[in-house]
C-alpha cells in the first residue's frame, strides 16, 4: 500500500463500514480516521509493488501447503481485519485465522475476520512507520493476535513479535521463519522466492 492520507474528519465505526462497502479503493480505519492509501509516488509504486505483492504471494502459497491438515483460512489484503470490536479496521497484507467464529463468517461470504492467530505486514519506506507503530499498536488488542511478523522484501529480513514474549522482536534473516501459533516453519528462501 502507499502513504496513509487521512481522508475525512471523525465519523463512527458503522458510517466507515457503510462507506467501505460502497468504495472503489482500500481505506483502512483507525480510532475515527479514515485513512486512504493513496499518493504513492509513480517511481517507487513501480519498483516496489512488484515486491511487495510477489511475498505477499509466496506467503499465501507457503502458509497454504503447510497449514492443510487445520481448519485454517489464510487471507491476503482484500479481506478486511476487524480489530477491538470496530475501533480498527485494517486490510493485512496477509494474515492466518483458525477461529471456528471466522470459518463461520466465511462461509456466509462475510468480507471481514476478527480473530486471526498470525498477521504480516510487508514493509515499504512509505508504510513502515505505520505497520511499526499504530497498527502494531491496535493489533496488540486482538485477543487471538499470538505473532505478528514484518517483512522487508529490501533487505530480505522477517521479524517476529509474538505475545507469549512481551511483544519483543526476534530478527530473522536466514534459515526459516517459524510460526508458533500454526506449529510450522516456512523457509526464508519461500517468501523471498523470485525477488531477483
Amino acid at each position: 500500500m502507499g502513504v496513509p492520507q487521512k481522508a475525512v474528519a471523525w465519523i463512527k465505526p458503522e458510517e466507515y463500514r457503510a462507506l467501505e462497502e460502497k468504495a472503489t479503493t482500500k481505506h483502512e480505519y483507525l480510532d475515527g480516521v479514515v485513512y486512504s492509501w493513496q499518493g504513492f509516488v509513480p517511481e517507487a509504486r513501480a519498483g516496489g509493488s512488484r515486491a511487495h505483492n510477489r511475498v505477499i504471494q509466496n506467503l499465501v502459497v507457503a502458509l497454504r501447503s503447510s497449514t492443510p491438515r487445520r481448519p485454517c483460512e489464510v487471507y491476503a489484503s482484500d479481506i478486511r481485519l476487524n480489530v477491538s470490536a470496530g475501533r480498527a479496521y485494517f486490510y493485512p497484507d496477509v494474515a492466518v485465522t483458525c477461529s471456528p467464529g471466522d470459518s463461520a463468517a466465511a462461509a456466509g461470504q462475510a468480507s471481514e475476520f476478527s480473530e486471526p492467530c498470525v498477521v504480516f505486514e510487508v514493509l515499504s519506506d512509505s508504510t513502515e512507520a505505520f505497520d511499526r507503530g499504530e497498527k502494531f499498536e491496535a493489533y496488540k488488542h486482538i485477543p487471538s493476535l499470538e505473532e505478528y511478523v514484518l517483512v522487508s522484501p529490501l533487505n530480505r529480513r522477517v521479524e517476529v513479535f509474538r505475545r507469549a514474549q512481551g511483544w519483543s522482536a526476534q530478527i530473522c534473516d536466514s534459515g526459516a521463519l517459524r510460526l508458533d501459533c500454526l506449529d510450522i516453519s516456512v523457509a526464508l528462501d519461500r517468501v523471498f522466492e523470485s525477488l531477483d
